[in-house]
């Protein structure tokens, strides 16, 4: 059975019309918010590697230094608090 031009189109316009209209109906302030959240935690340790390796977290100010161990591995040796 051959289905006529006119209602393949008709179809395809009304598919296209309802995807617009969903992708502009999201809620604008819920997404956001959701955004809000998510980058708040990006960027929160900073590092640092001159023989030994400092780690710093921007949000408290606390350095923790690593020292090489010799075996592929760091050791914690101290913290210190900077602000």
């Amino acid at each position: 059975m051959k289905i006529p031009n006119y209602l393949t189109t008709s179809l395809a316009f009304v598919g296209a019309v309802s995807l617009i209209i969903m992708a502009c109906s999201t809620n604008s302030a819920t997404d956001s918010s959701t955004n809000v959240n998510s980058t708040n935690s990006l960027g929160k340790y900073q590092l640092s590697a001159d023989g030994s390796l400092h780690v710093l977290d921007t949000e408290t100010g606390i350095v923790k230094t690593y020292g090489w161990s010799g075996n592929n591995s760091y050791i914690y040796q101290c913290t210190t608090k900077t602000q």
